[in-house]
């Protein structure tokens, strides 16, 4: 199955220079149908340039600092952060009334040839 998701300038060119290897996301009811094996167009959200991905793992955690607690710093190419810089970062897209009903999900993915 496809699935179609935005990204901002920072993660779409961390993605396709292959730095992030790790996308985080609420596990909302649209993101629970995203399954290993699954693709995912991203789009970038203002130049509408895509890249087409392969899920290869999925973990889901009860909130985001849990998932960053077990995510390297290196697959989301966020090397140098710390857990309360991610976690704040995080809160700026996600609140945290959707982080307790959904909790968070950390997909593991790589470029499509």
């Amino acid at each position: 199955m496809r699935h179609e998701m935005g990204l901002f300038e920072e993660p779409f060119r961390s993605i396709e220079q292959e730095r992030k290897i790790v996308e985080i996301r609420l596990n909302d009811p649209k993101r629970q149908q995203v399954h290993v094996g699954d693709q995912i167009q991203f789009t970038h959200t203002e130049t509408s340039e895509t890249l087409l991905v392969r899920v290869t793992k999925r973990q889901v955690f009860p909130d985001f600092r849990a998932l960053y607690e077990h995510i390297p710093n290196e697959a989301i190419d966020c090397v140098g952060w710390s857990l309360d810089e991610l976690v704040s970062s995080t809160y700026s897209i996600y609140s945290t009334e959707a982080e307790q009903q959904y909790g968070a999900l950390a997909l593991t993915i790589a470029l499509e040839p």
